[in-house]
């Protein structure tokens, strides 16, 4: 409730005093970690990287290493964060929201496993290739969904607030920048390998790019001119929740196009954007638990918020360690399969595919601001 000194005070300077407040990490930080880096780093790739083997070896080797403490622990943490107090989300609460908890982290993972496992009886690489289209669908569409949820996450730690308009058309924009560029996409790539096993895309026609381009084009003009009214109106720019925007929906959907060089290493920064949000929301919620005073120094660090989210991030390297590479290299070893139809890193394929996709499922449901949790701990902070 505004009170006669909040009405005393300029327009642009309540909605200044909400900016320097409503950082989620800092504001270099915030730059750094939501996209600026990226866009930095793909540019400096895309016209100074040299293209010989050697070099692009080297790349992907080092990607490979930064993703055992970016890109795995990603996909950790949404696990930590939506079996955390499994039952009662999914059981206690008679919401929606409870259902939706419920499809995402029991019936998604139990469709997943039959799947997979008629895959292996039958024999059938051509139905795990089908996994592998799926997961290039759902990991777009995560990329895109991320973008606008940091976007509305800053603006309304910003005092921004979109209106239901203003969503709608950020939303199809969003959804129409994705779909076009796995279209185009699907067109340009054809077919590509996974761990030994193919996967067959789409022959998409040209007359329908064009349309799909043609669509786009319009709802980023609506949105872009919606956003700037709004923020016009409002006095308040959220630079980093824009900047998150942009290099989620056009630059990282669109990378591979550009040069495949750069999907070495797009994952990297949505991975990163992700531990970003992910890492203010556990120092938010280990903030508010109560902690006990007294006793030695060390257990008051041990029950400080840094201490809390430490030992987060280490069980996420573990976690992503262990269903990334030791689970399915285990069962490649152990597993009876038919290694003359499979080859030997089958389940290095199924367990990659099968996080991948689990992953935009249960993001769908722990990002959402009508969750208690998030509204708490994050736009509440």
């Amino acid at each position: 409730m505004s009170t006669g000194t909040d009405t005393a005070v300029p327009a642009p300077t309540r909605a200044a005093a909400l900016v320097r407040r409503g950082w989620i990490n800092g504001p270099w930080v915030d730059f750094l970690t939501l996209g600026g880096a990226s866009l930095i780093v793909l540019g400096a790739l895309a016209t100074l990287f040299p293209r010989d083997d050697t070099s692009m070896a080297a790349l992907a080797a080092a990607m490979l290493f930064l993703a055992h403490f970016v890109n795995h622990p990603h996909f950790a943490h949404s696990y930590q964060l939506f079996y955390s107090g499994f039952a009662r989300k999914a059981f206690a609460d008679p919401s929606g929201l409870a259902a939706r908890y419920r499809f995402a982290g029991i019936m998604v993972p139990a469709i997943l496993t039959v799947f997979f496992a008629a895959a292996l009886v039958q024999g059938s690489v051509a139905l795990l290739g089908l996994a592998g289209n799926v997961m290039f669908f759902t990991v777009g569409w995560h990329y895109a969904k991320q973008g606008y949820g940091i976007l509305m996450l800053d603006s309304a730690r910003k005092g921004l607030r979109f209106d239901a308009a203003d969503r709608r058309w950020l939303l199809a924009n969003t959804h129409l920048a994705w779909f076009t560029l796995w279209l185009l996409a699907n067109d340009a790539l054809r077919a590509k390998q996974l761990w030994g096993i193919e996967y067959y895309l789409l022959d998409v026609p040209t007359s329908l790019q064009a349309v799909m381009v043609a669509l786009v084009a319009a709802s980023t003009a609506v949105a872009a001119r919606r956003v700037v009214g709004r923020c016009r109106r409002q006095h308040a720019l959220p630079v980093h929740g824009l900047t998150a925007y942009v290099a989620a929906v056009y630059v990282w959907l669109q990378a591979g196009r550009l040069d495949p060089l750069l999907l070495l290493v797009v994952p990297f920064f949505h991975s990163l954007q992700y531990m970003a949000v992910v890492w203010r929301y556990r120092l938010n919620q280990e903030g508010g638990r109560q902690q006990a005073s007294g006793g030695p120094r060390w257990r008051a660090w041990y029950r400080s918020a840094r201490a809390g989210l430490a030992r987060f991030a280490i069980v996420a390297v573990v976690l992503g360690a262990a269903g990334f590479w030791w689970a399915p290299q285990a069962a490649n070893t152990l597993g009876g399969y038919d290694r003359a139809v499979f080859g030997t890193t089958v389940f290095l394929f199924i367990a990659w595919t099968f996080i991948n996709i689990h992953h935009y499922f249960i993001d769908n449901v722990i990002w959402r601001r009508d969750n208690p949790e998030m509204k708490s701990h994050l736009f509440g902070s």
